[in-house]
């Protein structure tokens, strides 16, 4: 108990640490970032809009994560196995992809203001059923496939506005703040999840989700000032398919999904890897996820920066080449600082390819953001649900030792589609 307890403060204390980092990165880029200044407010020296977006993004993030942490116990609370209790988190993640471009088509017609008060209020509204005793697990898939899509809504629409809220300069900046919401929520959302599930039980969590979701609709509601009006052009239906006719837009999608399947094919067995590794228990579950949720946060900060500043094309290849290096020295780590130094340049490099790819999509200059953004979202989702599949497989045939040169792999061919693009994009 004692060190659990230990390693809740220590998670936390690291978030106030990065809750300061990103303060001053984001009063240091953002004097000369905003689109519309005089529009905007801040707190802290933050963009209290981006600030906003990210809180939303966040519960976002914890209703997709917090479940791979306390699946024993939901499955114990079901009276059901493990392996049929993990259809909540599966089908959460079709739905996600399925419904993104849904979502984008939504955030494109319409403002984003009220959007995001609705979504944030079916998205409190669908985790009754998780709270409630005796919901069976049927009630609670269903009540799953509600809430990712109400995630997509939130997601896409948050990062659209933050796109639009800053100048092209500091677009991919914006995506990277944004999506620290879902970083973060892996770092300090698993960790506290399994802590009130062993204090109170797993349903508190759904009770937790929807005081955190009161807290983030009160804030688009009352501080979040309208974006204003999005410019109508041609039919979505129309740019949606220019997009995916794109070759060079599709070749930049292609390496999201890659990317993403190679670390799924590691990340969605890492306890397991870790244990093989003798890194088996609670406290040093707490500390695997503190420190690779952590430094997500760090890699997609410092991947939106080195994309704004070095080149599109320059992050899109050396984003893939990086997490290739890392998974490698993941593969051959022994020691326990070796082990958790080499799981913190993997965690930072996993969290860069996003803001990467879209910023660098975007400066395409094809397709509208809500597109890019709502087909990047799909892109990612396809890959979560391959990766889980080729490290299930790789499981099967073989053992848990394998998982990083399967990941190593794909990483590989994203890399190698990376390059392709880049090549393409002059042309």
């Amino acid at each position: 108990m004692a060190q659990e307890h230990t390693s809740v403060r220590e998670t936390l204390d690291e978030s106030m640490r990065i809750r300061e980092f990103l303060r001053a990165w984001v009063r240091a880029s953002g004097k000369g970032g905003c689109a519309s200044a005089n529009q905007s407010s801040t707190v802290g020296g933050v963009d209290s809009r981006i600030l906003i977006l990210t809180i939303a993004v966040f519960i976002t993030g914890l209703a997709e994560n917090v479940f791979i942490g306390i699946l024993p116990d939901v499955a114990r609370g079901l009276g059901v196995t493990e392996s049929e209790a993990s259809v909540v988190i599966s089908v959460f993640s079709v739905t996600y992809a399925i419904f993104a471009p849904i979502a984008a088509l939504i955030s494109y017609q319409f403002d984003a203001k009220p959007t995001l008060v609705i979504a944030i209020a079916i998205f409190a509204s669908s985790n009754a059923p998780v709270v409630i005793g005796g919901s069976g697990l049927l009630l609670i898939s269903a009540s799953r496939i509600v809430t990712a899509t109400a995630c997509a809504q939130i997601s896409i629409c948050a990062v659209a506005c933050a796109v639009r809220i800053v100048s092209e300069r500091y677009r991919a900046r914006a995506i990277a703040a944004v999506y620290l919401g879902i970083s973060s929520s892996l770092f300090l959302g698993v960790p506290l999840g399994v802590w009130i599930t062993h204090l109170i039980g797993w349903r508190a969590v759904g009770l937790a989700m929807i005081g955190l979701s009161i807290v983030a609709l009160s804030l688009v509601l009352f501080r979040l000032p309208n974006i204003g009006p999005r410019s109508k052009g041609l039919l979505f239906g129309r740019l949606y398919l220019a997009h995916f006719r794109d070759r060079r837009q599709m070749m930049a999608q292609c390496v999201s999904i890659l990317f993403i399947a190679g670390h799924f094919t590691l990340f969605s067995y890492l306890t397991s890897y870790a244990a093989s590794k003798g890194f088996s228990g609670p406290g040093w579950e707490a500390s695997l996820y503190a420190v690779f949720g952590s430094s997500g946060v760090a890699g997609g900060m410092l991947a939106g920066i080195f994309s704004d500043l070095a080149g599109r094309r320059l992050a899109l290849v050396a984003s893939p080449a990086i997490y290739l290096v890392t998974t490698l020295l993941l593969c051959v780590s022994e020691s326990s600082i070796f082990f958790f130094a080499s799981l913190s340049l993997w965690g930072c490099a996993s969290w860069s390819i996003s803001p990467i790819v879209q910023s660098y999509i975007a400066d395409l200059a094809r397709s509208p953001n809500d597109i890019v953004i709502g087909a990047n979202v799909t892109a990612m989702h396809i890959g979560v649900a391959g990766g889980a599949a080729v490290g299930g497989g790789l499981l099967a045939s073989y053992d848990v030792s394998v998982l990083p040169m399967g990941a190593a792999g794909l990483a590989a061919m994203a890399l190698a589609t990376a390059i392709l693009s880049v090549r393409n994009s002059h042309s």
